[in-house]
């Protein structure tokens, strides 16, 4: 099984999403301290290789807190990129796409001192009609980690369709079920039964696929510290309907059922084992 995680700043993130602008600090303490939860996790559930994973990093984190992810990297983590900031590169334009991955990878292997030869889309969102953003994944990175799929069929046909040749693909495992895509990690892990992340594990299994869990910092137990303050997000120019929205909105990554992460986790791991770093399992991938 793959566990890898994408490393971000739900308070600065979503205050970006509000129109906050791109000079606000980060909860550098509250990042530090789910890391080292995390890591104490991986120490305490694997052995060997399995107990260092991948994070997928916003490079605005390598830019405000540098020593953060040299430590990451330092302790034998893959640092691994996931854009500048958390926004949806989906509709961009190729040239801010192509800039923005080249600065972030950059800035990533700078403070990491490491290559970093690994993307995920934040929220998985690239184009994947036109190839043109997964063309200058391709020119990069080795591998990419932000499509999802029930099938191996429909990863053979997507990855022709996108006319890429050297990009490997580290697919995360989903069912479409009522125009919703339920994928194995994230939210889904948390909210649902044990029971769910065991028959996707499973389903997974029998289609050829290693399990792939991705989960977020913040979903490793209550996460109140990130949260967006209706205070703050008035002082955003938030409407007061709209910052009541999102002071209950934000419990569904922050609070609601976080406790159960960790001891899902543990019940999965007796049955699987953490293969490692996603760099270190290319010749796992399918193609």
């Amino acid at each position: 099984m793959f566990l890898s995680i994408d490393f971000e700043d739900f308070n600065h993130d979503l205050k970006i999403k509000f129109g906050g602008g791109e000079d606000l600090s980060l909860k550098t303490n509250a990042l530090w301290e789910k890391y080292y939860l995390i890591d104490k996790f991986l120490s305490k559930n694997s052995t060997n290789s399995g107990r260092y994973i991948t994070f997928f990093c916003t490079a605005i984190l390598a830019e405000k807190a540098p020593d953060l992810i040299e430590k990451i990297s330092k302790d034998g983590h893959e640092i691994a990129c996931h854009y500048y900031h958390h926004d949806i590169m989906e509709n961009q334009p190729i040239s801010k796409v192509e800039q923005t991955l080249s600065a972030a990878k950059s800035l990533l292997e700078d403070v990491s001192q490491t290559e970093v030869v690994g993307f995920r889309a934040p929220y998985f969102k690239i184009n994947k009609i036109n190839p043109e953003q997964y063309l200058v994944v391709e020119r990069l990175f080795h591998y990419d980690s932000s499509y999802f799929c029930g099938s191996k069929d429909a990863l053979f046909k997507f990855k022709s369709e996108m006319g890429l040749t050297n990009l490997r693909l580290f697919p995360v495992f989903a069912k479409d079920l009522a125009n919703t895509n339920f994928k194995l990690g994230g939210s889904f892990l948390k909210f649902f039964p044990l029971w769910y992340s065991v028959l996707f594990a499973r389903k997974a299994e029998e289609i050829g696929f290693t399990p792939h869990i991705y989960l977020h910092p913040y979903e490793f137990g209550p996460s109140d510290e990130f949260r967006v303050s209706r205070e703050a997000m008035n002082e955003l120019g938030l409407s007061v309907l709209r910052s009541v929205y999102w002071e209950y909105r934000q419990s569904q990554w922050l609070t609601l059922r976080n406790k159960s992460t960790i001891r899902k986790l543990e019940c999965l791991l007796k049955n699987y084992e953490l293969q490692g770093r996603l760099r270190d399992n290319l010749d796992r991938v399918l193609i």
